[in-house]
Parts: structure tokens; C-alpha cells; sequence
């Protein structure tokens, strides 16, 4: 007869180490959700709705507005949009103050509002897309916004 007991023991204790392991870090996502220029309140509006429903979805995720002045735009015009944003969905779409980030990334040749969402144990890094300087002293994007 076999004797099992050595066989199971070993296997509990690899599964036991197993899941002592680590869990891997969540990812800086490479990719906006949603990226959006000048466009009207409306249209801006229901794409914030879709952003504030996929935070709604996970209460892992936090949102990051992430706003980009023009650079021969009007200097804040980018954090009046990125205040207006956040303020809508806290206030309209119900989402704690404090899953909701907006900071203002630098210069394009347009406006520009990026909506990213990330898991809250990751930072952003700043500037999200690769920078150079900008009109006023501040940063602008090499890369063209989408449309």
C-alpha cells in the first residue's frame, strides 16, 4: 500500500508558499481611456459619464483628468476645464472627492483633456506623455492629441 501522507504534505506546503508569493503590482496603463480637445460642455459631459461609470464599476480605480493647456491658448484655461470635470463628477456623478484627480500636464498645440483611469497602489508619471518645454516656461507634449 502507498503511503500518501508525504505526497500531500508536500503539496500543501508548496501551496501555502505559493501563496505567500507577492502579487504582482498593478501596471501604469500605457493608453488614455478617453482623450478629448475643444469641444462643447454637452459632449464633454457625456464623456465624462462614461469615465464616472467605469470608476463606478471599480472601486479599485481612481480617475486622473489630466489636462493640457494650448500653447497660444488662453494661460489657465486647461485647470478652469479640469476643475469644471472633476466637479461634475463628484457632484453629479456621486464619486468620493478623493477618486478623482485632475493635474495639468503642459502644453499642446491644442487644448487637450486626457480621462485615465489607474488602480490606486499607481502614481502617474509626470508629465504622462513624453514633454518638451513650452511657452511659458512649462512642458508641452511631442505628441499630437487624438481627436
Amino acid at each position: 500500500m502507498i503511503n500518501f501522507a508525504p505526497i500531500l504534505l508536500s503539496l500543501l506546503l508548496i501551496g501555502s508558499w505559493l501563496s505567500l508569493q507577492p502579487k504582482s503590482a498593478p501596471s501604469v496603463p500605457t493608453t488614455p481611456f478617453d482623450q478629448y480637445g475643444a469641444i462643447s460642455w454637452g459632449d464633454e459631459k457625456a464623456r465624462l459619464d462614461n469615465f464616472a461609470i467605469q470608476l463606478q464599476n471599480d472601486e479599485k480605480l481612481v480617475g486622473y483628468i489630466l489636462v493640457f493647456d494650448a500653447v497660444d491658448g488662453c494661460p489657465g484655461e486647461a485647470q478652469a476645464r479640469a476643475i469644471r470635470a472633476k466637479r461634475y463628477i463628484v457632484e453629479h456623478r456621486g464619486l468620493a472627492w478623493n477618486r478623482v484627480i485632475w493635474r495639468r500636464e503642459g502644453y499642446l498645440e491644442s487644448i487637450s483633456t486626457m480621462l485615465q483611469p489607474a488602480p490606486r497602489q499607481v502614481s502617474l508619471p509626470y508629465p504622462f506623455l513624453t514633454t518638451v518645454p513650452g511657452k511659458w516656461g512649462g512642458v508641452r507634449s511631442d505628441r499630437a492629441p487624438i481627436s
